[in-house]
């Protein structure tokens, strides 16, 4: 469990409660921050060696850092597929796989750099994303 927590980005969260590991957090998490509850879900699927580990929208709820750190978790895994789906496209450059959905339909398949490459809806919201970072900044 705590290899999972660690993974899930969770584990210095939990030593700041008041029992640790043994600290009650209510029903469905009623006490956790919305990303502490996310990051113990992602914890709980880390524990099931199921072959396949669905994450729909793991990082939303999360600060970049975090984040970064279970994307790092997500490439570890090893002897199964992880299908990740995110509006965030910084989550989805770090895929092996990237499909573009638009209006529920299929519209590009292919690598960080290959869509990049090519004009379309990815590269159009991936310079729009760059854009408000730089305004952000």
């Amino acid at each position: 469990m705590e290899a999972a927590a660690r993974q899930a980005q969770l584990e210095g969260d939990i030593r700041g409660f008041p029992d640790g590991y043994q600290t009650l957090v209510g029903e469905r998490g009623i006490t956790l921050s919305g990303g502490q509850r996310q990051r113990a879900a992602l914890g709980r699927a880390l524990l099931v060696e199921a072959p396949v580990l669905v994450l729909d929208d793991a990082l939303a709820s999360v600060d970049n850092t975090t984040a970064a750190g279970i994307l790092h978790t997500v490439r570890q895994q090893r002897n199964r597929t992880v299908l990740m789906i995110s509006h965030q496209l910084s989550a989805a450059a770090a895929c092996d796989r990237i499909l573009v959905l638009e209006e529920g339909r299929l519209v590009q398949e292919g690598t960080h750099r290959e869509l990049l490459d090519r004009s379309g809806t990815y590269r159009r919201l991936w310079d729009r994303e760059k854009a408000e970072e730089l305004q952000a900044a």
